[in-house]
């Protein structure tokens, strides 16, 4: 090899190091043939997902239009019943909590006070 090979080699080599350091360039190579997702095709998945939760109060939960005890009754939910929770804010409190879920699926908040979830629930 001449004197120009090696040091074109050694730039190259040295710029791979320096892009990607602790990466082999086989494996920088493999990712790539794997893109990942973009923001929006995970912001969509982030908004399509939803937890389970449960009613734990010993009556009648009220669904409500607004996250608020003021807010108009949508309809109501059964002690023990599950339910999919899309997301939390905060509202009214009740009993001190003023947290609020938004019901996954159909209308209306019910408050977090009388429902348990399973898995943590992501902000509004």
């Amino acid at each position: 090899m001449n004197q120009h090979t090696v040091i074109a080699m050694a730039t190259v080599g040295l710029g791979l190091g320096l892009l990607l350091p602790g990466v082999p360039a086989a494996a920088a190579q493999a990712g790539a043939a794997h893109p990942a997702p973009n923001a929006a095709a995970l912001a969509e998945a982030a908004r399509d997902a939803h937890v389970q939760g449960e009613v734990v109060s010993r009556v009648s939960l009220y669904v409500r239009a607004r996250p608020t005890t003021s807010a108009k009754v949508l309809g109501s939910l059964d002690p023990f019943e599950k339910v999919q929770l899309s997301c939390q804010a905060k509202g009214h409190s009740v009993e001190g909590n003023n947290i609020w879920y938004r019901l996954h699926g159909e209308p209306g908040w019910v408050s977090a006070r009388f429902v348990h979830n399973y898995t943590p629930v992501r902000w509004c």
